[in-house]
């Protein structure tokens, strides 16, 4: 191998290492962003097994901007999956409490029902839900990053419900 060769090798390397590690650190940074309250701005029903909805999402986010591209992920209760959700691409300005109107299609699992939703509204315990999620984002001006997560307890990310 030349010597011009081992240069460019050896510069590539270096730059896919500054640009990981960056895009690391920074998605550090967003541990610290908190979702203050959501509510529901509206909600159209579509068939008997699938809803859109808007949510107003007021967000305190002391890292930089994050520019949301997919996230979508299932949301259990009890172990047993209730549903998928796919969010609308969305950006949270950085370092501020903002609110962000957020658009989500949401599909009932197969075997779930809207009147067994509505059955289950009645005793319902946010602490019994959890989600997978999996999400693509960008924060600040760096590379985007897919990031999977298992098994988020619901009630950790609501703060006040």
């Amino acid at each position: 191998m030349g010597k011009k060769t081992t240069c460019r090798i050896l510069a590539f390397m270096a730059v896919c290492t500054i640009l990981c590690s960056t895009g690391c650190t920074n998605l550090k940074d967003i541990r610290n962003i908190r979702i203050e309250s959501f509510s529901i701005k509206s909600l159209s029903i579509k068939g008997l097994d699938s809803a859109d909805a808007v949510f107003e999402v007021c967000v305190d986010n002391p890292a930089k901007d994050i520019a949301v591209s997919y996230l979508d992920g299932v949301l259990y209760r009890s172990g047993k999956a209730l549903g998928t959700f796919t969010i609308a691409p969305f950006d949270i300005e950085g370092r501020s409490s903002d609110r962000t109107d957020v658009g989500c299609s949401i599909r009932l699992a197969p075997g779930i029902s809207p009147l067994t939703l509505m059955s289950m509204a009645r005793d319902f315990d946010i602490s019994d839900c959890t989600m997978d999620v999996t999400v693509r984002a960008r924060v600040g001006k760096s590379p985007q990053k897919k990031l999977t997560l298992k098994g988020i307890p619901v009630k950790r990310l609501i703060n006040g419900l």
